[in-house]
């Protein structure tokens, strides 16, 4: 049992070496003066080992084959290179132990079932919401062409059509188009949900689990995506495009509606303000098909902090560092973690926050310190001024969590999946694009799902199926 209260007794700072992702070129240095003021209220001396976005999963996977891991270390994911790490002891587990910290045995339980490696909890998550999904569409646009926001899936369509042949921006050229699709697949999982689909796995009548795309919904969506394709209402190589690029179509007024993160719109309307686009744009969660209002659900979070198990650490040390873990979800923390030093970063103007750096202040002493956030068990910072486009993300995203669509399967630790999911998932994922795009019928879309259920999947569901009845005991 991990000692209480041993921060207030300490004098000395405890040292604590993260390693973490950066965004910017810039990330915060340990002379950044937010630091020192998260330092002195935790207690802390930190070591901040930034590594950029663009390697570090690369990066990660380097750090855990080695075995040197830092104190406290960002997973993206729970690859296969995680698990073996978590069952060799390299992270702490934590789940036994946070009933001693405020904020961290507040953790939401749905996010920490997700978290689990052999049912076990070994990390801390940056939540993110469960709802995140929609779709953001050219508001101007659906006026232009005499339309009402969709409600259904008929809607949908008819949006996207009268985009791509409605002339939506009234410059009489043919030079629009309804949907913007990447090679990333989250946008076609998204829609696919809307047609009942299940996120990843399903129940059947036998109350069985079985995999999203032997359903028959899963075929069905799959016509309707290949109509959109065929009558040319998204671009044309989305399988290759690349998803970096993703807003670059909307901002240029090519194309009218991307389905995606809600507070894509953020990103979408500064950018248009930056830049003189004269634009409104639309949101809503998601349209009814013939299951209703369905909504693909998030594992609600991005990645998770893990604390080295290296056999030298002792529980006094693993007892600081939750300690610390814990501070970070202080409402002093997040607002310096978030927005920096007031006077500094920012002002409060009638009870907001007002981003306004001050003369001779660089930007970079707060940079990338927001990846720390991991907002447990909610998010306390002092509001940002606000308007209407993030009131109304923040609106749907707690409409869809009353119709979220989960994943039964998603804390199992499936060994078939860590050693042949490349291979499934690649069959799979490549046997949709082929279709939507002409390549393929659905009899030989067919001949590619018996070739998954030959080469590993039908183990894979066996093995699902085992794991989902012991899991309900």
């Amino acid at each position: 049992m991990p000692a209480q209260s041993s921060l207030k007794n300490e004098t000395e700072p405890f040292p604590i070496t993260i390693m973490t992702v950066s965004f910017t070129k810039n990330p915060a240095t340990g002379d950044s003066p937010v630091v020192k003021a998260i330092e002195e209220f935790t207690g802390t001396q930190l070591n901040i080992q930034w590594v950029s976005n663009s390697s570090y999963e690369d990066q990660m996977n380097l750090i855990l084959a080695t075995g040197n891991l830092p104190d406290v270390m960002l997973i993206t994911s729970k690859s296969y290179s995680v698990v073996n790490a978590a069952r060799s002891g390299a992270f702490v587990e934590i789940g036994p132990r946070l009933q001693n910290y405020k904020n961290l045995r507040q953790m939401n339980r749905t996010v920490m079932n997700n978290l689990l490696i052999d049912n076990k909890l070994y990390g801390i998550p940056r939540m993110r919401p469960l709802g995140r999904y929609g779709a953001v569409y050219r508001k101007d646009w659906l006026i232009n062409t005499g339309l009402s926001e969709p409600k259904t899936i008929e809607d949908f369509y008819d949006m996207l059509k009268a985009f791509t042949y409605g002339d939506p921006d009234n410059n009489t050229l043919n030079d629009t188009y309804g949907l913007i699709l990447t090679s990333s697949p989250v946008s076609l999982d998204i829609i696919q949900t809307w047609f009942g689909v299940p996120n990843a796995w399903g129940e059947n009548e036998a109350g069985e689990l079985i995999p999203a795309h032997l359903t028959q919904e899963y075929i069905e969506s799959l016509k309707f995506l290949r109509k959109l394709y065929e009558e040319k209402l998204v671009n044309r190589d989305f399988w290759l495009y690349d998803p970096a690029l993703f807003n670059d179509p909307f901002v240029n007024g090519q194309g009218g509606c991307i389905v995606d993160v809600l507070d894509r719109a953020n990103t979408l309307s500064s950018r248009m303000e930056r830049l003189g686009v004269n634009a409104e744009i639309g949101l809503f969660g998601t349209v009814s098909g013939k299951k209703g209002l369905r909504s693909l659900s998030t594992s609600g979070y991005n990645g998770f902090y893990v604390i080295s198990g290296n056999s030298t650490k002792s529980e006094y040390e693993i007892d600081r560092i939750l300690q610390f873990m814990d501070k970070l979800n202080e409402r002093e923390v997040q607002d310096l973690l978030y927005h920096g030093i007031e006077g500094r970063h920012y002002i409060i103007r009638n009870g907001v926050v007002v981003r306004q750096t001050a003369e001779g202040v660089s930007e970079s002493e707060r940079n990338d310190l927001s990846m720390l956030l991991t907002f447990i068990p909610k998010d306390f910072t002092t509001p940002v001024e606000t308007n209407e486009l993030r009131r109304k993300i923040a609106e749907i995203q707690s409409e869809n969590e009353k119709i979220l669509v989960s994943n039964p399967a998603e804390s199992f630790t499936s060994e078939i999946y860590y050693e042949k999911g490349n291979f499934l998932d690649g069959l799979i994922n490549n046997a949709r694009i082929k279709f939507i795009i002409g390549e393929i019928d659905e009899t030989e879309f067919q001949d590619i799902i018996e070739i998954w259920l030959e080469n590993g999947g039908r183990e894979y569901i066996r093995e699902i199926n085992r794991l989902y009845r012991e899991n309900k005991r």
